[in-house]
């Protein structure tokens, strides 16, 4: 399958989509009854499995398996980090609420600023920097509104899974040479076999073990078909078909629309209102994700009119 290119517009209607998708995950979470977080991961991943299969067919055909051994170990080690990261995003929503975990997830682009200077030797510009500052100081907050609550547990579990999709976004870039996207099926056979261990074995994280439990009924299993094939699998997708038109720059501002529709959809789910300072701290978060995203489209655009006046002007330098 070719790859098809859309205009700005059409590019930007399809990164919010894919984020709109992403913000229906606490949501679902909280329609769930009597599952915990590893039956919720385990249903969840064999429908990413099938869906993903499904679409990196329809695109790679006969060549799927060449392009997953040639994106080798790096995609292995990617897929295992994406899918802690799903795992730490789950369970915290059983300690927090939907607003608090999304919020801390959106730290996520400085913490793979941070990862990126150390491994990949990126600079980090002083702008970046600021928001750094501002995004922890929404952090401090989040913090503060929590302190002495069992919360923190939901939090530090939130940063965690942070933690773990920055380390995929710098994979990814070390990888960039090969397709990626065939990390998202070592995510889901990762998730699938850990998920169930789990639920089959005495491992001491559950309270209950074996067969019975992967008859979690079906409202339960609609849910959780829910969250693989449209939270993740239908956000992903059609992420990556808008990101073909729209500069990278772009996307973290657009993908906002995740961290602006979890609490609604939370809210209307549940009736969830979190605490005032998660919402303030949060704020700060999405404030400087903003400031981030508006200053690198504008050096993107400033370097692009210097490419451009640098072709105009270099055969006149040619002449004799």
């Amino acid at each position: 399958m070719t790859s098809r290119s859309f205009s700005y517009g059409a590019g930007v209607l399809f990164v919010a989509a894919g984020a709109a998708c992403w913000s229906l995950g606490g949501a679902l979470v909280r329609l769930t009854e009597g599952v915990d977080a590893w039956q919720i991961i385990f249903f969840r991943s064999i429908t990413v499995l099938v869906c993903m299969s499904l679409w990196l067919g329809l695109r790679f055909r006969t060549t799927l398996f060449t392009r997953m051994r040639e994106a080798g170990v790096n995609a292995v080690i990617a897929g295992i980090a994406i899918g802690t990261a799903g795992l730490a995003f789950v369970a915290s929503l059983f300690y927090t609420t939907v607003a608090e975990a999304i919020f801390m997830v959106g730290i996520t682009p400085f913490l793979s600023a941070i990862l990126g200077l150390w491994i990949l030797r990126e600079r980090i510009p002083p702008v970046t920097w600021l928001a750094m500052v501002v995004a922890l100081t929404g952090m401090g907050l989040i913090f503060y509104g929590n302190r002495g609550g069992g919360a923190i547990t939901g939090t530090l579990l939130a940063l965690y899974s942070a933690f773990c999709f920055s380390c995929y976004a710098v994979l990814l870039r070390w990888g960039q040479k090969t397709d990626m996207s065939v990390a998202l099926i070592w995510n889901a056979l990762y998730l699938i076999a850990v998920s169930g261990i789990i639920i089959l074995l005495p491992t001491g994280l559950r309270d209950t073990h074996g067969l019975q439990d992967f008859h979690i009924g079906w409202w339960n299993l609609g849910a959780t078909m829910l969250m693989g094939a449209v939270q993740l699998t239908l956000g992903l997708v059609l992420f990556t078909i808008g990101s073909r038109s729209v500069p990278a720059a772009q996307l973290s501002l657009i993908a906002l629309v995740e961290p602006v529709l979890s609490p609604l959809w939370a809210w209307l789910v549940s009736s969830e209102l979190p605490p005032i300072w998660t919402f303030i701290g949060g704020a700060g978060i999405v404030g400087a994700i903003v400031i981030q995203a508006l200053f690198a489209t504008r050096d993107r655009r400033h370097a692009r009119q210097s490419a451009r006046l640098q072709r105009r002007s270099g055969p006149a330098f040619e002449r004799p």
